[in-house]
């Protein structure tokens, strides 16, 4: 097959993930079913592609940037009418317009380089989202679990664990991929919350991620006095002692005091 003759391009951040058995135990993780809606970031040379159209979903979209892959996975998945390729750069589609008012699954072995941006675009797709199931850097995965007080608590662990639910499904070591990672890599599933807050998420996403901005800072500096203590929380805080319920109730008071000054002003 063409596949054998191809190249890993360092510039899409590619390490092709080529052992059955991973792969067999994400695609499990996926629960797919005949009436599954899958987008697939990143397939590469369609290994995690055709094990998902092995099992029989409605439809398969794989998303790919390299044009090298085109040939490949238009020959490896000619016998799967349920399969679409589309050619371009993940970031740049809109899943609500592949989703067509449909739940889908996302899916992928999310390049090292983008993967971050990935992550923290998903949370505006909730409305269509069913599951995501992720190849990631070892080291994201951790941030997406962490709990507050750690190294690992970042701005991505407050802002994902506000609106997923996320496990840490296994490890998987560099040896399983070529060329393989000089780190070792872990899959997640993240799946949509049923409760959410109401309020906007990219307001919500830029107040967390200013609030981590110079970590060590206490959140007096940062936010008025007043709306940390009505959010009972202690002016001399740090963002990083925060649980994502501390975030939650702080910026709604931020915004209840935003309103409030509007109001004044009118």
């Amino acid at each position: 097959m063409k596949g054998k003759r191809f190249k890993t391009k360092k510039k899409f951040g590619q390490h092709l993930l080529v052992a059955p058995s991973i792969i067999e135990k994400i695609v499990d993780l996926m629960d797919v079913s005949e009436e599954d809606i899958i987008v697939e970031v990143g397939p590469g040379t369609g290994q995690l592609t055709e094990e998902i159209l092995k099992r029989s979903p409605k439809a398969v979209y794989a998303i790919e940037i390299d044009p090298e892959t085109y040939p490949i996975l238009e020959e490896r998945l000619s016998g799967y009418e349920n399969f679409h390729l589309i050619k371009g750069d993940f970031l740049e589609v809109d899943l609500y317009k592949i989703a067509d008012g449909r739940k889908i699954k996302v899916v992928g072995n999310l390049p090292y380089n983008v993967a971050s941006l990935i992550l923290v675009n998903m949370p505006f797709y909730l409305e269509v989202l069913k599951l995501c199931v992720f190849m990631l850097q070892k080291e994201v995965a951790e941030k997406l679990i962490a709990v507050p007080g750690t190294k690992q608590y970042t701005f991505m662990s407050v802002f994902l664990q506000t609106y997923f639910d996320i496990e840490y499904s296994m490890s998987v070591p560099a040896r399983f991929f070529k060329p393989p990672p000089k780190v070792t890599s872990a899959v997640v599933r993240m799946k949509p919350k049923n409760s959410i807050p109401s309020f906007d998420i990219k307001g919500y996403k830029n107040f967390v991620s200013m609030l981590f901005a110079n970590r060590r800072k206490m959140l007096r500096n940062k936010i008025d006095e007043n709306i940390l203590k009505k959010a009972g929380i202690k002016p001399e805080s740090r963002a990083e002692e925060l649980s994502v319920k501390d975030f939650i109730r702080l910026y709604s008071e931020y915004l209840a005091g935003e309103h409030k000054s509007d109001n004044q002003n009118n």
